[in-house]
């Protein structure tokens, strides 16, 4: 009998595995007809479509073009123009639209602007093709009243933890559909290279694989539930290629990429995100070796469209196609300007202001300067987009269906990614966390502002405005007050952003105080506005501290800035460093949180923090780049390295081993390592593994990142963790500019400290 009804169980287990089987496979052919339907729709539309109809379906345009008064013009209601919004939306049946109507309006003001459209363009244009609206919330919801704001991704990046960015990816999808926003403009893929480039503070820093990573996290958050989820954003990845890369580091400046850094460095995020199901990819408004990207056929045919096989949509930046007319210099006039961007490869061109490019297109195909043919493909990619979001069932959700809407629950999410990411940089003799019954001197010009934790593209564009801040959230100065009690915190402002305020009246209360926290950083800004000249921090606000310093008071710096200021003056007078990076809506609460010990800290810097201005070099530099004038080779000055973030415990590695020692074709391995938490006090550990190839044809770089898992250790516990890896992680591009892994040594090396890495050696052979 016991042997029956083994056999029964076995039987039992191989039916249900066989219907699990069924079942998937159905998924499967389900997915496949649906696409299949959708594509035949797509051609019965396009084969009623006239020209100019297709041509309209490929203009996006800014919402103030068609509201009353001038596009730039504040306003505090989405009034319509009738003339002009019959003109776009129904006689030229315009594709899609981007940006605000001028003010920040609830979910439910947009409800009624995007139904308003939405109506107007599927029961009045010929076809009742629906818009597609695209807007730029790229950390949380920040162009929707109420919801929240995560912090940038830099901060995102500085938690070693891709089930946040999932996450954080999520609650945006939530909060833009709640206000009936189905297309995201992020996330942003860019590699960032040189931290004078004040967009860096929007990227995941300067790693091409925690980028890919990073960024395919979020893709998935924001999509995983299937694009014609009610609760789903498309995401639109950005910008393709090199636009972390400008030579001068200023915003759309001109980048000089070689082939083999191509495909190296810059390209690998965007293809983790073609794979990982993006249908939208917006093209950078700088020029790669001298050929802007709007008009770069190699780079969006060839290798977007051609080499990875991407279906999605094609868009333009803001106002990019005119401007190879007036920043690029490459074409004469704005009709050849469409034509070169049309034919390079861009579907959807965001021409914020008019519809002119319409006409040009028109115009270009009757001409035969642009092919019918590449018309039918941008319109196909386009309408594809529409239906996946189901927009022809569905173009608007109703607000009061989205309950968890800047809920408690998405609160204490934005909370966890804020604390995650702040970077312990500096704990001199063990001075944090401090004692909640001390006084506090709080200073600083980022000290009581909400406005710099969240930094660029919250409520407006700069961040600067201070109408939208919600009054329930704590700035740091707030927070302490709450930690330690308001009659325990003085608060003197000290400086502004380049100006001295009341410097000396901060001094003049140290005397009262045990502790000094001093909090430095940027004003808010994004774009040509967050372009600086000199990489240092403020003399004013450097000036501040050193002044602070002769007080002989313990002094905690924090920083609240996207990018890396230089401090080497000031490094060695302060006792405590945090990096909060623009920590956004909850960030006042998390830095305090970490400062007295109610979190410990675990970020880790996605970027190399320099020492220097004139020594900016990312951490996988070749070896000549750090040969020093006595021909040595040790010109790698960081003030800290890419990787590296203090805890208020301590982590020992131990035992890394590797199963095996030679590898050959395509093969996998294991790695793993011990990890133990050596200290009193339950800690969170991003464990880094990188990768060195010892010699190779093309200078190899000093390592490279090839995976990493954050752990949670409580007091005195160990772990074994383990990462699988196959010989591609050894690849890099060779002297052809192809993936090629070369016989010979390769060094494995895995640590949660960049200075203090375990190394194991494994040999490669054809």
């Amino acid at each position: 009998m016991k042997r029956i009804a083994q056999l029964i169980v076995i039987a039992l287990v191989l039916l249900s595995c066989s219907k699990d089987k069924q079942i998937a496979s159905t998924d499967v052919k389900s997915e496949t007809v649906k696409k299949a339907e959708i594509e035949t729709k797509i051609t019965n539309i396009l084969a009623k479509m006239t020209l100019k109809e297709k041509a309209g379906q490929m203009l996006n345009i800014g919402l103030p073009a068609i509201l009353k008064g001038g596009y730039w013009e504040p306003k505090d209601s989405a009034d319509f123009n009738k003339d002009k919004f019959k003109k776009f939306i129904v006689d030229y049946a315009i594709g899609s639209i981007h940006n605000t109507p001028g003010f920040i309006p609830e979910k439910e003001v947009w409800y009624q602007i995007v139904k308003t459209i939405q109506d107007s363009a599927m029961q009045k244009s010929r076809l009742g093709i629906p818009i597609l609206y695209g807007i730029d919330n790229i950390h949380g919801a920040n162009y929707v009243n109420g919801s929240v704001m995560f912090p940038h991704q830099i901060a995102v990046a500085a938690t070693w933890n891709t089930e946040l960015s999932r996450i954080g990816g999520e609650i945006t999808s939530y909060e833009s559909r709640a206000a009936s926003l189905p297309w995201n403009f992020n996330p942003n893929a860019d590699v960032a290279t040189n931290p004078l480039w004040g967009r860096i503070g929007e990227s995941f820093g300067e790693d091409p694989y925690l980028i890919s990573e990073m960024t395919n996290a979020y893709i998935q958050g924001s999509q995983e539930k299937g694009l014609e989820n009610s609760t789903s954003t498309a995401v639109c990845v950005k910008h393709f290629v090199g636009y972390g890369a400008g030579r001068n580091g200023k915003d759309r400046a001109n980048a000089i990429i070689p082939e083999n850094s191509l495909r190296q460095y810059f390209l690998p995020p965007f293809e983790k995100a073609v794979k990982g199901g993006a249908m939208g990819i917006m093209i950078s408004s700088n020029a790669v070796n001298g050929i802007p990207c709007h008009l770069n056929t190699y780079y969006i045919t060839d290798i977007l469209k051609g080499e990875m096989d991407y279906k999605g949509v094609v868009i333009s930046d803001f106002s990019d196609v005119e401007f190879l007319v007036e920043a690029h210099a490459s074409a004469k006039d704005k009709r050849e300007a469409t034509k070169l961007a049309v034919n390079s490869g861009i579907d959807l061109l965001m021409n914020p202001y008019d519809i002119d490019v319409v006409d040009f297109i028109v115009e270009l195909v009757e001409t035969g300067e642009i092919s019918i043919e590449r018309v039918n493909d941008a319109v196909t990619r386009i309408l594809r987009l529409k239906f996946y979001l189901n927009l022809f069932e569905t173009p608007y959700n109703n607000p009061n269906e989205y309950p968890e809407f800047g809920s408690e629950k998405h609160i204490a999410a934005n909370y966890k990614t804020a604390s995650e990411a702040i970077t312990l940089l500096k704990n001199k003799n063990e001075i944090l966390p401090l004692s909640s019954t001390k006084k506090i001197l709080v200073t600083g010009y980022a000290a009581n502002s909400i406005n710099m934790l969240n930094g660029a593209w919250s409520r407006s564009f700069l961040g600067r405005e201070t109408k939208y801040n919600d009054p329930t959230k704590l700035t740091i100065l707030d927070a302490v007050k709450k930690q330690v009690g308001a009659k325990n915190v003085e608060f003197v402002a000290g400086t502004d952003y380049l100006d001295d305020i009341n410097s000396d009246v901060a001094v003049s209360k140290t005397k009262n105080a045990d502790y000094i926290v001093v909090c430095v950083g940027e004003i808010p800004a994004s774009e040509k506005p967050s372009d600086i000249n000199e990489l240092d921090l403020p003399k004013i606000q450097q000036e501040l501290v050193k002044k602070l310093a002769k007080t002989g008071k313990p002094i905690i710096l924090v920083l609240v800035q996207g990018r890396p200021r230089i401090i080497k003056d000031i490094e060695p007078l302060v006792d405590g460093i945090l990096m909060a990076y623009l920590p956004g809506q909850e960030g006042g609460r998390a830095i305090s949180d970490i400062i007295f010990g109610d979190v410990n800290p675990s970020g880790k810097l996605p970027y190399t923090y320099p020492k220097y201005t004139g020594n900016i070099l990312p951490y996988y530099y070749k070896k000549a780049d750090i040969r020093d004038i006595s021909w040595g080779y040790d010109g790698f000055y960081p003030q800290f390295e890419f990787g590296f973030g203090l805890s208020y415990t301590t982590f020992e590695y131990s035992n890394l081993s590797i199963d095996k020692d030679t590898l050959s074709n395509s093969e996998e391995f294991k790695v793993s390592v011990t990890v133990e938490n050596t200290g009193d006090r339950a800690g969170n550990e991003a464990v880094e593994v990188f990768v060195k190839d010892v010699v190779a044809t093309v200078s190899p770089d000093a390592k490279k990142l090839i995976r990493f898992n954050k752990i949670n250790l409580k007091a005195g516990e160990a772990k074994t963790v383990e990462f699988k890896l196959t010989t591609k992680d050894l690849e890099s591009i060779g002297i052809d500019n192809n993936w090629v892994i070369e016989p010979g040594e390769f060094e494995i090396l895995v640590g949660g400290n960049p200075q203090e890495l375990l190394k194991h050696k494994i040999y490669y052979k054809n």
